[in-house]
């Protein structure tokens, strides 16, 4: 929501459960809060998350749409920018300092009912401190923020998906829910492993590993330290490195698997989705996705400490062995 934004819309249908409030300035962050809310629609369904530039509907009372969507909401995203904190109206007055100031209104609303909130950093913005922010707004500074860096972005956003899903905020599913909504069983799984190398030399491994492992690759790019890569079986694999500190580096898996609870009987339609097995064999396809991280990740590690790779991970337990003794003979 955005104090810029003034006007008349009509109230809410009180049937309508939004999972994600989305409070911001438009003048501080609109590119970034665009982009968020479109990945989140994407993930829980355009019904679920509130963005009063598109949800609200004209013609009647703006704030009665603010107040429903917000009692109506499990979590409120908070997207600071660079300028969140000092945005000022066209008196000059800081607008944080005004009472009726809607983002002021929004954020207290979520704090004095109990409503999950979370701070997400774009653009390089940092939590303001205490000091500088309104006596009702104080306890923002205990909260965990997430950051949403542009060159981390994908990485970045599946830790906020694990934060709201730690607020109960899932993905619709019933008479709510979108149509297209009802058929996506599809999720990504993230696995991660923090190494001792910079960006780029830990990249270079990552990038080494495929090669030697023989794995097809789709698409590479240094800039953003990422590689698509497809292993023996399935969809593609996603591969990354994000900067963990001075001297250290995290090595991230994407690998497209089934939502926890999903109910399907069109098993043979989805089973290329779910690598050729049945939806009753979902717990081996994701032991096999955590057997293939692990070696995979071991991988990487043996390539920076200069032993080359060890077991191809994507093959079965046993056939890695038999197809080196078949090369061999």
């Amino acid at each position: 929501m955005t104090q810029e934004s003034h006007g008349e819309s009509p109230q809410m249908p009180q049937h309508r459960r939004w999972g994600i409030f989305i409070s911001y300035r438009r003048a501080d962050s609109a590119p970034s809060t665009g982009r968020l809310a479109a990945d989140l629609r994407g993930y829980f369904g355009k019904n679920r998350v509130y963005l009063d530039i598109d949800s609200n509907t004209s013609a009647q009372n703006y704030i009665s749409q603010l107040n429903d969507a917000l009692a109506a909401s499990r979590a409120v995203i908070a997207v600071l920018g660079p300028q969140w904190l000092d945005a000022r109206g066209p008196d000059g007055r800081r607008r944080l300092d005004v009472p009726e100031d809607l983002v002021r209104v929004e954020l207290e609303t979520a704090l004095r009912n109990g409503i999950a909130l979370v701070p997400v950093l774009v653009q390089g913005a940092t939590m303001p401190p205490a000091h500088l922010l309104p006596p009702s707004l104080k306890t923002m500074t205990y909260l965990q923020a997430v950051r949403l860096a542009t060159e981390d972005w994908a990485y970045d956003f599946g830790r906020l998906l694990e934060t709201l899903e730690a607020h109960a905020v899932v993905p619709a599913s019933g008479p709510d829910a979108d149509p297209a909504e009802e058929f996506t069983v599809l999720t990504t799984k993230r696995y991660e492993r923090t190494v001792q190398a910079t960006r780029r030399r830990a990249f270079d491994a990552l990038t080494g590993a495929v090669e030697l492992l023989h794995y097809p690759v789709e698409e590479s790019s240094p800039e953003a330290a990422q590689v698509i890569f497809h292993a023996r079986r399935g969809r593609p694999v996603t591969a990354k490195v994000i900067d963990a500190g001075p001297g250290r580096s995290t090595v991230v898996l994407e690998l497209p698997t089934v939502r926890t609870g999903v109910a399907v009987a069109a098993t043979t339609a989805m089973a290329p989705a779910t690598m050729g097995m049945s939806f009753a064999s979902l717990p081996a396809l994701w032991a096999w996705q955590r057997r293939f991280a692990r070696g995979f990740f071991d991988n990487v590690e043996g390539v920076l400490a200069g032993r080359g790779v060890g077991e191809d991970s994507s093959l079965l337990p046993g056939i890695h062995a038999w197809r080196n003794r078949k090369r061999e003979l």
